[in-house]
């Protein structure tokens, strides 16, 4: 189930007009990026409504049952205001242990990449320096509700350094934005893995797929050279400060 603050982040997006920089400036060959919503924490978030013809407040919703009753009637103006900050964040550690990992990876360029407004941007900022995640190496990017896939792969062509790109997100739509630029990307030979991570509601990390290296069709060749083996790296570590939630054994 999503929580309220991503269903308010669906309809908050809509009233957004989308103008995101893509930076151009990655000299990595490898890039992390990260969701903040529902993936690197939990946070709260409300719409003030108010009456169109009088200008008068009416009531505070933080339910997406709520705005949708209440925008089919036609009546109501709202404030989106409160969505631009971070409200009792509440830190997911397995997914911060992983981004604390690649924080301190000097080949890995990260990227947090919010469905939130840019003014969102100084927000997650902060709470990131709150819990311990230097964010002076960090691109913080406030898309507000851009596809996420078309701004990665748009990324990724205007980046020649990039090799490897790992995503992490909880949204089902998302996930499958980045699934689709995956493919588009394929034409892209210097693309060796692109893996795609959903965060789901026990704060697990899932991989989807497999690889784009992996997955691509092997060239035929009269002495087929061996393949080197994966192995999978460490989760890294708990970092200090911030509100956390830990999760419990079953």
């Amino acid at each position: 189930m999503e929580s309220r603050m991503k269903l308010l982040l669906e309809n908050w997006r809509k009233f957004l007009k989308e103008d995101t920089v893509v930076p151009t400036d990655i000299n990595k060959k490898a890039i992390s990026i990260y969701d903040f919503d529902e993936t690197i924490a939990h946070s709260d978030g409300h719409i003030d409504v108010s009456d169109k013809e009088t200008g008068q407040f009416y009531k505070r919703i933080t339910t997406q049952r709520e705005y949708d009753k209440l925008a089919k009637t036609g009546k109501y103006d709202f404030d989106f205001s409160n969505l631009d900050k971070v409200i009792n964040p509440v830190e997911l550690v397995p997914v911060t242990n992983r981004l604390r990992h690649d924080v301190k990876n000097n080949k890995m360029q990260v990227m947090i990449l919010t469905a939130r407004a840019p003014n969102a941007e100084d927000e997650i900022q902060m709470y990131l320096d709150s819990i311990g995640i230097p964010p002076g190496d960090l691109y913080i990017v406030g898309c507000a509700g851009c596809d996420k896939g078309k701004y990665i792969e748009e990324m990724v062509r205007r980046n020649p350094s990039i090799e490897v790109v790992h995503f992490y997100d909880d949204s089902i739509k998302n996930i499958k934005d980045m699934q689709t630029a995956k493919e588009r990307l394929r034409d892209l030979e210097r693309v060796r893995f692109f893996t795609i991570n959903q965060i789901n509601p026990e704060m697990e990390i899932k991989k989807m797929g497999t690889s784009l290296g992996v997955e691509r069709k092997p060239e035929r060749e009269d002495n087929p050279r061996p393949q080197a083996s994966t192995h999978k790296k460490s989760m890294g570590f708990l970092g200090p400060g911030g509100r956390i939630v830990e999760r419990r054994n079953k």
